[in-house]
């Protein structure tokens, strides 16, 4: 009897600290870069591991906008500058949204192109917030 009620317990300890997995694949976003003074793209896949984080991957998505935003692009190109997103995301997300991440992998991280501001102009005239 206490061997079954022990497995049971333990069981159930394992399935409610289970870590989910979420994945984002090839997520763009544009920065500001130091030395050329302009916009440049860049380009991230990153695993996520920690609780609920399937459930909440849209806040995932939000907090990986605001917090990647507060970086220069030559800064998450080096290894403390993708240490500092990392540490910068699960503080975020734990603040922000009490999600609690354990883990973050980032798979690539690429400077897509530099980005212009008629580039921009193009891109928001093609969708018609712009009329020429």
């Amino acid at each position: 009897m206490f061997k079954k009620l022990f497995y049971a317990l333990i069981l159930t300890t394992s399935i409610l600290s289970a870590e989910e997995i979420f994945q984002v694949d090839n997520f763009e976003v544009s920065l500001f870069s130091k030395l050329s003074k302009e916009a440049v793209q860049i380009e991230t896949s990153i695993i996520f591991e920690g609780r609920d984080v399937e459930v909440y991957d849209f806040k995932i998505i939000d907090a990986l906008n605001v917090v990647i935003s507060s970086f220069f692009a030559e800064n998450l190109l080096t290894s403390q500058g993708k240490e500092g997103l990392k540490v910068a995301l699960i503080k975020y997300t734990r603040d922000k949204y009490s999600i609690d991440i354990d883990h973050i992998y980032i798979q690539k991280l690429n400077i897509v192109k530099n980005v212009t501001a008629t580039m921009i102009i193009d891109e928001l005239r093609k969708e018609g917030y712009i009329k020429k």
